[in-house]
This record gives C-alpha cells, sequence and structure tokens, in this order.
C-alpha cells in the first residue's frame, strides 16, 4: 500500500509542471509526514473569541488530506448545537489529488439530526454533519465554520492531533479575549503558555505547531492526549444561562452546582410516609439504604430529559416521585431526598461515567463530568449508588464508574472523592466444570462458573437485558466449542458491595474429542480459552498500559472412555511475568482427567521495551489454553 501511494505521488510530482495545482496538492506533503500516517492535517486554524461571559465565537478553518481508507474516518464535519449555541457558518470544499477543486459543499447536503442515546425522552441537543463520501485516493477536504456559544461553563478545547494515524502540517489556536478576563489552561506536551500580544482592547494568546508525525496504533498504547498535544480550557468565572458560576477551584464550582441543585429535595407528604415506614422496618442504617434504594429503581426508570439549563439542574424530587422517571440527575437527587427523610445525610455527586472514560484532571477544575450518582457516608465507609440502573447491587460502581475521581457536592462547595477501586481481589472468575467424554468424542458438560465484581459487569447486562429465548440464541454462538447444544442454563445473582454472578450451564459438545486409530486427543481446557494474540512489533514508541486486573481458577474434571492411557501429557507450565502470572496442571488417574489452569493479569504501566515480552506471554497462554492431551488405547 506504502508502495503505491508512493508511485502515485511521484507521478503527480512528474505531471504538475503540466497541470494546475490548486493550494492543497497531495505531493507537497513532506515526505516525513507519511510514515504512520492515513490522513495529514494541511491547516488547522481555530480562534476562540470571548466576548464576555455569555458569548463564545469559534471559528475554524480545516483542511485535511486523506491518504487512504482508514483515514477516511476523520474526513467530515460534525458539531452539536442546541437552545445555548448555534452553528452560523458552514462551508466546505472537496479536491482531488492534484489540489484541484472537485465541487463544492451545498447546504442541502448538510444532515440536520437530534442527538439521541438510550433512554432520552427529550433533548434539545441537535448535531450537524457533512462528508463528501469521496473514494478516490488520496483526496482534501476543506471546511470554514462559524459557531457561537452563549455560555462560558464550556469551553472547548485544543487537540491538533485527533486520532491515531494523523499528521499535521500546521495547526494554531488563537484566543481573543478582554484583557481583564480571566481563564486558565492545562496542556499536554506542548508549552503552557502561548504567545501573548495585547491592544488595550483585546488579548490574544496563540499557540502553534507544525510538521507532527502520525501517532501509531499500539496495542496497550497511551491514550492519545497523553502522547500529542493538547490543551484543556476552563474559565474561572462564568455564566450558564441566568446562572454565574465560579471554577477556579472545585470547591467553588461545587457551591455554583449547589445553586442548582437547591431547594430540589422535598417530597410528597405520601412519599414521606412511604419511605419511613420502610426504614422502620430496619435495624440499621445500612439496611435502610440498600431497601430505600431497592424502593427507588423499583418504582422509577430512567428517560433523559436535556432541555437547556437543565441539562445541569435536576427536576424536583416531587416530579420524581409523582412521574416515576428521571435522567442521572434527577434520580440521584431523588435517592438524597429520600434519604434525607429518614435522617440519612447523602450527597449529590457528578462523575466521569463510561467503561473507558479516563479520569478527570485533578488538578484542573472544570466541568468534564457527564453523570450523576449518590454517595452515603456510614461511619468509616461509604455507600455509592447508581440510581439509573434498576439491577444494580447498592454500593457497586463497577466499570462504569469505579475507580475515578468524582466531586461531592457539599454545603460547603465541591470535594474530590475518589469511587471504589476494582483489583484482582474483587475482579475474579473461578469455573468448575465435571465433564463425561463418550467413545463418540462428544462431550457431556455441567458448568458452574462464579464471576465477582467487574468481571461479572457484562453478565449483568446479558442477563437482565435478555429473555430466556435470547439467552438461549446467544449462548447457542458464544461459546469457543466446536459443535454443541446448550440443554440447560441458569444465572443466580448475589448483590452486594462485591456483586457475585452464579451461572451454570449444561451442554453436549459433539466430535470435541478426535479419535485416530489407537489415539484419543483431548482440549481439557472446555470454556475459558485466551483469545489474545498480539503482532511482533520492533519499533514499538510508546509504553504499554493494561488495564485489565483479576484472576481466574479453572477446575476441570473429565471422565474418559474405559481402556485408555496416557501418552503424552501436558507440560508442566507455571509462566510468571510483570504482566501476570499463569499456571496449568493436570492429574491422570482412573480415566479421570482433572486440569487446574490459574490466570492472574495485572495493572500498570510497562515500558515500551518489553513489548514483545508482552507478546511472548499472550502467546504462550494462548497455546496452552489450546494443548491437548494424548491418550493410546490399552491392549486387551
Amino acid at each position: 500500500m506504502k508502495n503505491r501511494l508512493t508511485i502515485l505521488l511521484l507521478v503527480q510530482l512528474v505531471i504538475a509542471g503540466t497541470v494546475r495545482a490548486d493550494e492543497y496538492p497531495s505531493f507537497t506533503i513532506p515526505k516525513g509526514l507519511l510514515k504512520y500516517a492515513n490522513s495529514v492535517i494541511r491547516k488547522q486554524e481555530t480562534i476562540l473569541e470571548i466576548h464576555s461571559e455569555k458569548k463564545v465565537t469559534i471559528r475554524e478553518h480545516f483542511v485535511l488530506t486523506v491518504l487512504n481508507e482508514a483515514g477516511a474516518r476523520y474526513a467530515y464535519w460534525s458539531d452539536t448545537y442546541d437552545k445555548m449555541s448555534s452553528i452560523d457558518k458552514i462551508e466546505g470544499n472537496l479536491y482531488n489529488a492534484m489540489g484541484q477543486k472537485i465541487r463544492s459543499l451545498k447546504k442541502s447536503e448538510i444532515t440536520d439530526y437530534p442527538v439521541q442515546g438510550a433512554g432520552q425522552m427529550i433533548v434539545d441537543d441537535r448535531v450537524k454533519y457533512h462528508s463528501f463520501e469521496h473514494r478516490e485516493y488520496p483526496y482534501t477536504i476543506e471546511y470554514i465554520s462559524e459557531t457561537t456559544n452563549n455560555q462560558t461553563m464550556f469551553l472547548p478545547g485544543w487537540s491538533p492531533i485527533r486520532g491515531r494515524g494523523m499528521a499535521v502540517e500546521n495547526s494554531s489556536f488563537v484566543i481573543i479575549s478582554d484583557p481583564v478576563y480571566t481563564y486558565r489552561t492545562k496542556t499536554w506536551n506542548i508549552s503552557g503558555k502561548g504567545i501573548s500580544t495585547s491592544n488595550g482592547k483585546k488579548k490574544t494568546e496563540k499557540w502553534e505547531v507544525s510538521q507532527l508525525s502520525a501517532v501509531p496504533a499500539e496495542y496497550g498504547a497511551p491514550p492519545i492526549h497523553e502522547v500529542a498535544p493538547y490543551i484543556a480550557l476552563g474559565a474561572s468565572t462564568f455564566k450558564l444561562g441566568n446562572f454565574k458560576g465560579d471554577m477556579s477551584t472545585w470547591e467553588e464550582f461545587g457551591k455554583f452546582i449547589k445553586t442548582l441543585i437547591d431547594g430540589q429535595d422535598e417530597l410528597p407528604e405520601e412519599e414521606k410516609q412511604k419511605v419511613k415506614a420502610i426504614a422502620a422496618t430496619c435495624k440499621t442504617d445500612r439496611e435502610k439504604v440498600d431497601k430505600l434504594y431497592r424502593y427507588m429503581q423499583s418504582k422509577t426508570h430512567y428517560i433523559g430529559i436535556q432541555l437547556g439549563v437543565g441539562g445541569w439542574v435536576p427536576f424536583p424530587a416531587k416530579y420524581v416521585a409523582s412521574k416515576g422517571y428521571g435522567d442521572c440527575k434527577a434520580l440521584s437527587n431523588y435517592m438524597v431526598a429520600i434519604l434525607k427523610e429518614v435522617g440519612i445525610k447523602s450527597y449529590y455527586v457528578l462523575i466521569r461515567a463510561g467503561k473507558d472514560e479516563r479520569d478527570i484532571p485533578v488538578d484542573f477544575p472544570s466541568s468534564p463530568f457527564n453523570h450523576a450518582i449518590c454517595a452515603v457516608p456510614l461511619g468509616k465507609d461509604t455507600t455509592w449508588l447508581e440510581c439509573t440502573s434498576q439491577t444494580t447491587a447498592p454500593g457497586y460502581m463497577g466499570s462504569f464508574t469505579g475507580n475515578r475521581h468524582a466531586l461531592l457536592i457539599t454545603e460547603n462547595g465541591g470535594v474530590l472523592v475518589k469511587t471504589p477501586k476494582y483489583d484482582k481481589t474483587a475482579n475474579q472468575y473461578h469455573s468448575r466444570i465435571e465433564a463425561t467424554l463418550n467413545k463418540e468424542g462428544q462431550l457431556s458438560i455441567t458448568a458452574n462458573n462464579r464471576y465477582k465484581a467487574m468481571v461479572g459487569d457484562d453478565l449483568h447486562h446479558f442477563v437482565h437485558s435478555n429473555s430466556n429465548e435470547e439467552k438461549q440464541k446467544v449462548l447457542q454462538r458464544a461459546l469457543d466449542l466446536p459443535q454443541y447444544t446448550i440443554r440447560a442454563f441458569d444465572y443466580k445473582e448475589t448483590p452486594g458491595d462485591i456483586p457475585v454472578i452464579d451461572e451454570q450451564l449444561s451442554i453436549t459438545a459433539d466430535h470435541y474429542a478426535q479419535f485416530t486409530g489407537k489415539r484419543l486427543f483431548v482440549v481439557p481446557n472446555v470454556l475459558n480459552k485466551w483469545e489474545h494474540k498480539l503482532t511482533a512489533d520492533t519499533n514499538r514508541l510508546f509504553e504499554i498500559i493494561l488495564n485489565e486486573e483479576k484472576i481466574e481458577i479453572d477446575t476441570v474434571r473429565i471422565q474418559l472412555p474405559e481402556g485408555y492411557k496416557i501418552e503424552r501429557d501436558l507440560k508442566v507450565n507455571q509462566i510468571s511475568t510483570p504482566f501476570g502470572n499463569y499456571e496449568v496442571s493436570t492429574q491422570i488417574q482412573n480415566n479421570t482427567v482433572l486440569y487446574i489452569r490459574r490466570l492472574e493479569l495485572t495493572k500498570g504501566r510497562f515500558p515500551a521495551k518489553m513489548y514483545n515480552e508482552l507478546l511472548l506471554f499472550y502467546e504462550k497462554i494462548y497455546n496452552a489454553d489450546r494443548a491437548k492431551l494424548v491418550f493410546v488405547k490399552e491392549e486387551a
């Protein structure tokens, strides 16, 4: 692919003298920028003008050359708008490889649609989107846009490299503001201060980068903002609708949030009597919290209602009590109101939620949050409550909101706190399998599998989101077995701060073992085989980040047909590395195989030079999990 691209660029260079080229011919891209690149930003000029605490204009000129199909993922323009923002201008042009204009954007080609997510009922957020959908590579797109935000609570940052495989010829970021207006910046991989100028009426600060090589896609690489230039921007004082706030510190920002939720925690009289009656049946505060949380789950469901400032102001507890629904803010506020009614202090909490979301920058007060939860201090411990789920156990955060910082909204303002961490002592999988192999190679399997904490997060969703018929269909195609039938299945969940899911499976696997002449070949690892295989890389650039930490223990007992003895056992396999440990053993006695497997994965950051050690570790696990026992028929 690279050779074809090089040839094409050379041909274009040869004919450039006879064919009129425009401003962005692809053959003028410096050769050094092509390494790892699927696309190249030719020009990116972003001008952020802060007129006041209630008005910000963003003007952008963006030119991108797409080198191949992989680079087309960034070949579009998109932006959101709502009641407090507008998209005032959007122009676009498409150029061929020579830089000659093919056509311009027509307004009728811009799609405009509402932002709709799971559970969203009423939102005023909308998206405008356009892509030229060109497929003759290389080609270049150009967009010129202008938007207006009528608030300063959220100020856009600057990320010249938008993703992996993208190089940059030139990119600049300019902030224009009143000389007395203050804002804060946090920078990654770029000088902390831009070039500042002032004419007395306006001050300007500018950052500029050029000739940035693309960041390659590497397994376990750091997030793009850690390895490429990035600037986060935050107001010191700001306005959101008619509300004025201060986010120079977390404490001050918490005070602002408190003004949005104050007075929203009053319950109807009938609801007060209900929750008091539930609390009266409990012996401890923790029991009250658990029962009242289950009560809240039983009578409410999540529906997003995001309108203007209402995207940050929760609906009153009275509204939720009467309607039976609300978004994360409304439901968390409702839970706080319920606990308040029975004399238990709890707090409204802002958090950045998402299974793979990075933690917030704790040294840079801003508004990176997208979710609200509830925290209940009980003595030395805190019980965390996810109020948008009807099935999550009280006290459990999991991969969605666990192990990250959150902002507790107290009477005195915001306080940064840490949600529970789930390490390998919590994240565990234990499997016990009893199986019988017949003379036709069919294996009858009874599996009892136990999933704890984050290991069970996906299974929890599967169990509660599917009917038995749907579960049967998923299970029938999900297992790593050649041919099999799910005869029966069952799930039992034990709630708690560390929830447990017990899975029972009854399976018949045809042709599981192979008979060849006198020999019998059996893979003793029946259900839990390692899937990761890495590609060798002698030029690894970035350190390795491994986020998964857990322990797996598999115990498999297989009853073989009569008359076979072991000819080749598994090698004693014990692997110890900084990334984790792996061990398997077998015992064979009286036509019975006992196979025990233990895998421990360690979370951490490791030097790039250790990549091939990780590759070898994964490869050894992959092969060991598929190793076969060989038996031979005993002579009569």
